[in-house]
């Protein structure tokens, strides 16, 4: 294993450190008394059976007895202890990662795969506690039952011992070259598992395409993952079948050289029964712990790969939170030819735009040209943008991000719902809301249905609000709004699923009830524009007009024609 990955390791486990060194103590404890069910074979071979001696069968019970409970003293405390703190370290890894995920920078999340990412902390994560486990639950004994019975055997005939020395070589060899052939399939394997799990993971949110379309690109794609996990799984299992195979039959191949020479020994009078069965005893033992350790040893090299598919979650770019706090937009908002490109594409493309505190701002745009990505960067959900983009007087980077976020609201099309109660999905926007408050912004939002839900606000709305309409589950989000109350409100086409009627309520509460505050209202509703107090239209990251809605008709730019051909949307 890589030195880093053994540096990784030891700094989880350095916490837990009290109960790795109790469970080594169960390791020790468990392999002497191994060593000692060896010793005491000779006695009972030459002492009791053959010398018949009624007080030597006495003293052997006895020893076995205690033998066998110091045996399992030892393997309690090395069995529990262990998992143990393997378990301690698991639940740090994953409140780690969660941590690491929840503060990561947004790019984090356009550059990576999802699947990818879920697989990590799922598969891998078992993998990893699975392999850990292993190891350690097997390989602490093996270590000092290794050592044990090599002094024993020694001490029973070193001649025998020179026997069983002439197979280490090879066991080495055995090692080292299916090792490697393990760690490499190991790694692809990994990667399987992500693919497959990033598969299924399209299939279940995207399940309602997956329906309205042709199943068969789904079921191509998906056999072929399958096939290639399957194929990546039998070459895994295969190197690590055919390792054991070779070193069972070069254990057996030692065993039977030893067996000949001390059965020779034995008929030359020059070797007792005892003392070869007590040799025997302690080479099946030893070649059985040699087998484990050659084994967990494969497992190191194959454990690699999960360590750095972890490590690499643990190192996600985390947002920095310092700087200026921001306490609310007093004077302007400002964009200085400000560029924004995500790979290939080119987003924004020279962005300049005055906005003033308290100002109610409509923008529009078609599909793609740029509107949605010129407001995420106030929240600072975009980042890598050229440019400058001031709040009053600092620039948006001198800002602390939680502070930008703690007083800009944002309102999107695309509403997230967590399988939870109504009330803890309110609860985000202010999370000391009493239930008067959470009724108050149901009621201004025209969530009224929620009233009319069977448990009311502890209704369990279901993965991403499966319970919802597309309307109620944007109500919910201009609910949180309410509660919320921040400073600067972006509205994304967070209307755009509610009939009209109900739009215009709801519109109505929001502008009555952020009067003083500054909105930005991305819509495509000429009744939702005629609320605003002016209009820039984006076309290809640009802005290409604005003015008021009366000015931009006049005009019969780009709005007008925008307007003319969205045709019965705009009548009002």
């Amino acid at each position: 294993m890589k030195e880093n990955n053994f540096s990784f390791l030891w700094k989880l486990f350095k916490p837990y450190s009290y109960l790795m060194l109790f469970a080594i103590f169960g390791g020790i404890i468990e392999s002497l008394a191994m060593a000692g069910i060896v010793f005491i074979i000779k006695n009972i071979i030459d002492d009791v059976f053959i010398a018949k001696d009624l007080t030597s069968l006495k003293f052997v019970v006895t020893a076995i007895v205690v033998i066998a409970f110091f045996k399992q003293l030892g393997f309690f405390m090395r069995d529990y202890l262990y998992p143990l703190a393997i378990f301690k370290v698991v639940r740090n890894i994953r409140a780690d990662i969660y941590n690491k995920i929840l503060n990561a920078e947004p790019s984090f999340f356009v550059d990576n795969n999802l699947g990818d990412i879920l697989s990590r902390i799922t598969n891998d994560l078992e993998a990893f506690t699975k392999t850990v486990k292993l190891l350690s639950v097997n390989l602490i004994t093996q270590i000092f039952t290794v050592v044990a019975m090599i002094i024993v055997l020694i001490y029973r005939d070193w001649q025998l011992f020179l026997i069983f020395l002439v197979s280490v070589p090879f066991l080495a060899l055995a090692l080292n070259y299916f090792g490697n052939k393990r760690k490499k399939y190991s790694q692809r394997l990994r990667e399987s598992f992500a693919e497959f799990t990033q598969i299924i993971n399209q299939i279940l949110t995207g399940i309602e395409v997956v329906k309205l379309f042709d199943k068969k690109p789904f079921i191509a794609l998906f056999q072929k993952i399958n096939n290639k996990l399957y194929h990546r799984q039998k070459k895994d299992i295969f190197y690590e079948s055919i390792y054991l195979a070779v070193v069972e039959f070069i254990g057996y191949s030692a065993t039977a050289a030893i067996v000949f020479y001390g059965g020779y020994r034995i008929i030359s009078g020059n070797l007792s029964t005892g003392e070869f069965f007590s040799f025997l005893g302690g080479v099946v033992i030893l070649i059985n712990s040699l087998q484990v350790l050659q084994r967990g040893a494969v497992q190191i090299k194959a454990l690699n790969p999960i360590i750095d598919r972890l490590r690499f979650l643990l190192m996600i770019p985390q947002e920095e939170d310092k700087g200026i706090e921001f306490k609310g937009l007093k004077e302007k908002i400002l964009y200085k030819d400000v560029y924004l490109k995500i790979k290939e594409n080119q987003i924004l493309n020279g962005i300049n735009l005055r906005i003033k505190a308290g100002e109610k701002l409509g923008i529009v745009g078609l599909t793609g040209s740029g509107k949605s990505t010129m407001v995420k960067i106030l929240p600072a959900l975009i980042k890598n943008y050229q440019g400058e983009v001031f709040l009053d007087e600092h620039e948006l980077r001198e800002y602390r991000v939680s502070s930008l976020r703690k007083r800009i609201g944002m309102v999107s099309q695309d509403v997230f719902i967590f399988n939870d109660t109504v009330r803890n999905n309110l609860l985000i926007a202010k999370p000391d809301a009493t239930d008067e408050e959470i009724i108050q912004a149901l009621k201004k939002a025209k969530a009224d249905f929620v009233f009319k839900l069977e448990k009311g606000l502890d209704t369990v709305l279901g993965e991403k609000g499966s319970r919802l309409s597309g309307g109620e589950r944007q109500r919910l989000s201009i609910a949180r709004i309410f509660l919320k109350r921040p400073n600067i409100l972006i509205i994304d086409e967070g209307t755009s699923a509610l009939d009209v009627k109900t739009e215009e309520e709801v519109i109505n509460n929001i502008f009555s009830e952020f009067e003083k505050n500054t909105i930005l209202m991305i819509t495509h509703r000429l009744k939702i524009l005629e609320k605003t107090q002016r209009i820039v239209v984006i076309d290809k990251g640009k802005i290409v007009e604005e003015g008021t809605k009366d000015e931009l008709i006049k005009k019969k730019g780009v709005f007008y024609r925008f307007i003319t051909i969205s045709g019965e949307k705009f009548k009002g």
